[in-house]
């Protein structure tokens, strides 16, 4: 999607449901907005059963180059208490984010393989584990990830 293509911010609430890879990349360039990062985040995105978003869309800020200071049990435990709670239930949904336009380096990679092994532990609908920089957006490829091509 081009820089100027990218469409006007909306809250989770108002956005459409989340049925394919191709709905969930929409949804992060939605949710996003214009590619800038100030620091490392990681983005989570928790979806109903029908896929339509709900729960908080979290964030964690100021993540290290690689994710060895997030131990993976607690992200999964967050993951697990918030799909678990009152209107719970779906899956969740995860970006992660730099800033630097330079290509997607070993720190990259490291992040895709830790949070796509969460997804899985998580439960639930595994959704491709998203990555962005101030240039791109784009799921990780399944080379990169970790996971078995199905």
């Amino acid at each position: 999607m081009p820089y100027d293509d990218i469409p006007p911010l909306l809250p989770p609430a108002d956005m459409p449901a989340v049925r394919t890879e191709a709905d969930l990349h929409r949804a992060w360039s939605l949710l996003i907005g214009r590619l800038g990062f100030p620091d490392r985040r990681l983005w989570l995105l928790f979806l109903d059963h029908g896929g339509r978003p709900s729960g908080p869309l979290l964030t964690l800020d100021n993540l290290g180059d690689g994710p060895y200071d997030l131990p993976v049990g607690d992200l999964v435990t967050i993951c697990r208490e918030i799909l678990r709670g009152p209107g719970g239930g779906g899956s969740v949904a995860m970006l992660i984010t730099r800033p630097g336009s330079d290509d997607w380096h070993v720190g990259d990679r490291a992040w895709a393989r830790y949070l796509t092994a969460a997804t899985h532990r998580v439960g639930g609908q595994v959704w491709p584990v998203h990555r962005a920089n101030d240039r791109h957006l784009a799921a990780v490829p399944v080379e990169e990830s970790g996971a078995l091509a199905t």
